[in-house]
């Protein structure tokens, strides 16, 4: 009985170990989203960002990060000299994120290159393992993103407030 007892007990720590095991298995999460960076002292403009969030306990390490554009012949990756966030490599620690940004202008100056007005674009990274992370498809319409945030106006389509007038 003494026995029995004594597998179950390696039984169940077997169990509980195999469960801490698979906690700290590597498993980042992308998320791409659009942000303006309207702060006070920021250039003025609108970025595609993307954050990886590893849920687990063990680290990851981050070794590219580049945006996949879709809808243009052939694949096309943006994001090379103006993308902004961590050095790559980075190593996002158990529980902690990290977030890299690219400009909208660049996406906007690959569709005007190839006269299209919409695309999609999600997030690439390569990972310290080999492995690859892609985020979910973003639209980008050309239209509603491709200025930026000052873009300048021809000075009569400025909406100008009514002059008071003195009485």
């Amino acid at each position: 009985m003494l026995a029995l007892a004594g597998v179950l007990i390696a039984l169940l720590s077997l169990a509980v170990a195999l469960a801490g095991y698979r906690r700290t298995r590597p498993a980042p999460s992308v998320r791409l989203y659009h942000i303006n960076n309207f702060g006070p002292g920021d250039a003025k403009e609108f970025l595609i960002a993307t954050t990886v969030t590893n849920g687990t306990l063990g680290a990851v390490q981050v070794v590219t990060c580049e945006f996949e554009v879709k809808g243009l012949r052939g694949r096309h990756m943006v994001g090379g000299q103006s993308r902004k966030g961590p050095e790559l490599p980075y190593k996002v620690e158990g529980h902690h994120s990290a977030t890299w940004t690219v400009p909208v202008t660049d996406v906007a100056e690959l569709l005007k290159v190839y006269g299209k007005q919409t695309a999609k674009i999600r997030a690439v990274l390569a990972l310290g393992s080999g492995r690859d992370v892609k985020g979910g498809w973003f639209r980008f319409d050309l239209d509603k993103w491709a200025a930026g945030s000052d873009k300048a106006k021809p000075a009569g389509a400025r909406a100008q407030s009514p002059a008071k007038s003195k009485a």
